[in-house]
């Protein structure tokens, strides 16, 4: 909150007193938004879209020479983006938020907030209580009960408290249908195109909250969640009903990228692990990294491009097998993306937006 106060000052903008919501505050504005810390990057066609800190969203439309910042109805962080085409996107943050943008970034209209998401998490935890102890007993076990008592605590303890979780990632699978995690086993659903959110992290098998990190759509049309815990959800049916998987390892995983013959895992300290089963079994591959793994993306021609968080920019073959390093850990990173048609990366981490021109020739 310091530092949020600290940049409201240093705009030349009055500070009130006392506590601030910032989802009640506009993204303060700034001429220096491609060297704040941006978390997220995505290509719109021919645009570049990135949010970050205090609700800051910024475009460029020349391959990241030049950013733009675009009005942002809240200053909280912004952590993750995602279009769907080159006019209709949402960005997910910190307290509960989602925006979503209908003109290709340079408008954004609030969607949700955490103070909607509190109370609905409190309804699904009281109802799951109330199931379970309306069983026969001993049909469900004693710790179980515990964990959803926990639950039904933990919600209550938010309501109160006010929105404060932050999501963390996203992914629509068509026009109108949206999903959204995060932290807590925060998992989201809309069918609408956001103009309603549900929350349904009461599907899972998830009564301790793990914490959600990303949600990816594989080729084969199931949804895949990575999870703290070396945990994947997965579903096969647009959400209705999901399967927890362990990978083998009880870290963070951070994300997926689809092969072209499976799928792989990233996540804490560079650990790497591939599924060639449909996500049923995962085998661990050697890391080409002990930093943790941020992103990870495919290539046109299959190979795999992943982000570490110390900066280094990591280039493997379609099996994920071997990598090579394109460009050295010299800053933190948080995202990337790569322009269409182009070897053109543009990565964004503490220090702003970055592009790099990186060897994408076959090896």
């Amino acid at each position: 909150m310091g530092a949020a106060l600290a940049g409201w000052a240093a705009t030349g903008r009055c500070v009130p007193a006392g506590p601030v919501d910032l989802l009640g505050l506009p993204a303060p504005a700034t001429a220096r938004g491609a060297r704040r810390r941006l978390l997220s990057v995505v290509s719109v066609g021919t645009r570049l879209v990135a949010v970050g800190d205090f609700g800051l969203i910024l475009s460029s439309d020349d391959g990241g020479a030049r950013w733009e910042q675009q009005p942002s109805p809240v200053a909280v962080m912004l952590t993750a983006a995602w279009f769907n085409d080159t006019l209709h996107g949402w960005a997910v943050g910190h307290d509960g938020i989602i925006l979503a943008t209908e003109d290709g970034g340079r408008h954004w209209q609030r969607q949700l907030d955490g103070r909607s998401i509190n109370q609905q998490m409190l309804e699904a935890a009281n109802a799951q209580l109330e199931r379970a102890r309306t069983k026969p007993p001993g049909k469900v076990p004693q710790e179980l009960l515990d964990n959803l008592e926990d639950r039904v605590a933990d919600a209550e303890a938010a309501v109160q408290a006010g929105p404060s979780r932050p999501l963390l990632g996203l992914r629509f699978v068509d026009a109108h249908t949206g999903f959204v995690v995060g932290s807590y086993g925060q998992l989201l659903h809309t069918t609408d195109a956001g103009r309603t959110w549900k929350y349904i992290g009461d599907r899972l098998n998830n009564d301790t909250g793990l914490h959600l990190n990303q949600i990816t759509l594989a080729p084969s049309g199931a949804l895949y969640i990575a999870a703290e815990g070396g945990t994947v959800f997965r579903s096969d049916d647009q959400g209705q009903h999901w399967t927890r998987i362990r990978v083998g390892y009880n870290g963070q995983l951070y994300g997926f990228v689809a092969l072209n013959d499976g799928l792989l895992a990233y996540g804490f300290n560079g650990h790497l692990f591939r599924s060639d089963a449909q996500g049923q079994r995962w085998t661990a591959l050697p890391s080409p990294t002990g930093k943790s793994l941020v992103q990870g993306m495919r290539l046109p021609d299959g190979r795999v491009l992943l982000a570490s968080q110390s900066g280094e920019l990591l280039l493997g073959d379609a099996r994920a097998e071997t990598f090579r390093r394109q460009a050295s850990g010299n800053a933190e990173l948080s995202g990337m993306t790569v322009m269409p048609g182009s070897n053109h990366v543009v990565t964004v981490g503490a220090l702003g937006a970055r592009a790099t021109t990186l060897n994408l020739s076959p090896t």
